[in-house]
C-alpha cells in the first residue's frame, strides 16, 4: 500500500512538473509574440516618420524635413527655432506675463526658466521632452516690481503653460497669464474653450482674477472617443496596435489596469457604445487626471483626441465584462 502511495505522488510530482513547464512554455510564447508586435508597430512608426519627411522635404529633395519625435502616441515635428520659421511672427501669441515673482527671496531668470520647463515636461506639456520650450525670461528690475515675461517656443505650449498659473515659485504663487497686446488665441483644454481677455499690466489698474484651467478626472476610467476609424479594411492588428499604443503611451504617465477597444460586435445590441471608442481603467482617479492632463491635448493618427470621465460603476457592469 505504501509503495503504490508513494508512485501515486511521484505521478502527481511528474504531472505538476510537465503544467508548470507548460506555463513557461506559454507565457515565452505570449512574450515573443507581444515582442514580435511591438517591433512591426515600431516598423510602421518609422515608416509614418520618414514618409512625413520625404513629403516635408526642400525642392530638389534636400534639406526642408523637420526631424520628429514619438510623443506617446505618433510621430510630431520638434519643434524648430530657427530664424528661417521666423519666430517673430507669432512672438506675440507666445508671451506670458508672470506675477508675484519672489524677488526677495532670490529668484532669477534661470532658476525660474528651469523649473518652469521641468513641471512642463513632468506634467507632459512639452512638445518634445528633451528640449526646454521656455526660450528666454525677463524679470522687471524697477524698484518695487515683482512681474516679468517669458517666451515660450510654440503657440500650443504657451497655451498649456497657462495652465499652470499659481504654479509655487520657493513658496510663492506665480501668476502667469496672458499679457494685454496678445491677440489672444482661444484654446481647447480638455474640452473647454480657453480664451484670457482683460488682463490689465503692472500700473495700469487692478489685474482681473482668473482661475486656471485645470482637466480633473472624477473616475478611474477615461473614455476616448472613436479613437479608430473602424471600417472593412480594419484588422485584428489594427485594435491591437491601439490597445498597446495606448498601455504604452497613456501607462507612461499614470497606473493603467486594463484597455478595451470597443469592437462592432460589442455595439451590437448595445446602443450606448460606438465603435472605435477606448475606455481606459486606472488604478486610480488620481492616476486618470494625470493621464487626461498629459495626453488629453495629443492628436492619435492625426486627429484630435477627446479625453472624458466615464462612470466607474457603469464601467465596471456593463462594460468590464467585455474585456
Amino acid at each position: 500500500m505504501g509503495y503504490e502511495d508513494g508512485d501515486r505522488e511521484r505521478d502527481r510530482d511528474r504531472d505538476r512538473d510537465r503544467d508548470r513547464k507548460g506555463e513557461k512554455r506559454k507565457r515565452r510564447s505570449a512574450s515573443s509574440e507581444s515582442a514580435e508586435r511591438s517591433r512591426e508597430r515600431e516598423k510602421r512608426r518609422r515608416k509614418q516618420q520618414q514618409e512625413y519627411v520625404n513629403k516635408n522635404r526642400g525642392p530638389g529633395g534636400t534639406g526642408g524635413g523637420q526631424s520628429m519625435f514619438w510623443d506617446g502616441f505618433q510621430w510630431v515635428p520638434r519643434a524648430d527655432t530657427s530664424a528661417a520659421n521666423d519666430i517673430n511672427a507669432s512672438r506675440k501669441n507666445r508671451r506670458l506675463y508672470l506675477g508675484n515673482l519672489p524677488y526677495h527671496l532670490g529668484i532669477t531668470e534661470d532658476s525660474f526658466s528651469k523649473q518652469l520647463y521641468e513641471t512642463m515636461r513632468d506634467r507632459g506639456m512639452c512638445n518634445d521632452p528633451n528640449q526646454n520650450p521656455v526660450l528666454h525670461v525677463w524679470f522687471a528690475r524697477d524698484k518695487g516690481a515683482n512681474y516679468g515675461f517669458c517666451e515660450v517656443a510654440s503657440i500650443e505650449e504657451t497655451e498649456r503653460a497657462l495652465q499652470l498659473d499659481g504654479m509655487i515659485v520657493l513658496g510663492v504663487p506665480v501668476s502667469i497669464k496672458r499679457p494685454n497686446d496678445a491677440s489672444n488665441p482661444v484654446g481647447m483644454i480638455g474640452g473647454v474653450a480657453v480664451g484670457l481677455h482683460g488682463m490689465a499690466m503692472p500700473g495700469q489698474g487692478p489685474m482681473l482674477a482668473l482661475p486656471a484651467i485645470q482637466v480633473t478626472a472624477t473616475s478611474p476610467v477615461i473614455l476616448i472617443n472613436e479613437i479608430l476609424k473602424i471600417d472593412d479594411s480594419t484588422t485584428a492588428d489594427d485594435y491591437t496596435d491601439v490597445l498597446e499604443d495606448m498601455k504604452e503611451g497613456c501607462g507612461a504617465h499614470g497606473k493603467v489596469n486594463g484597455v478595451l477597444i470597443i469592437r462592432p460586435e460589442h455595439a451590437q445590441g448595445r446602443p450606448g457604445l460606438k465603435p472605435g471608442d477606448v475606455y481606459i481603467q486606472c488604478q486610480t482617479t488620481d492616476d486618470a487626471t494625470k493621464i487626461m492632463r498629459a495626453m488629453g491635448h495629443r492628436k492619435y493618427d492625426g486627429r484630435q483626441i477627446s479625453m472624458t470621465s466615464f462612470e466607474e460603476s457603469k464601467f465596471n457592469s456593463e462594460l468590464k465584462p467585455l474585456m
